[in-house]
């Protein structure tokens, strides 16, 4: 009988994981989603400036 409230307090706790997992997912996927974004911006800003880079190198003045 002693390890009851440990386990009611356990098993307690497992239901409101659950219950909160759904959210918890979506708030993840939002999260890497916006990570993604920025990694993709970045690139693009860099693959930008390179091209722009190799222009005015390659461009007789």
């Amino acid at each position: 009988m002693s390890n009851a409230p440990l386990v009611l307090a356990l098993a307690i706790i497992a239901l409101v994981l659950i219950y909160l997992s759904p959210h918890f997912d979506d708030a993840l996927r939002k999260a890497y989603g916006r990570w993604r974004r920025r990694q993709r911006e970045a690139r693009e800003e860099r693959e930008r400036r390179e091209r722009l880079e190799r222009r005015q190198r390659e461009s007789p003045q």
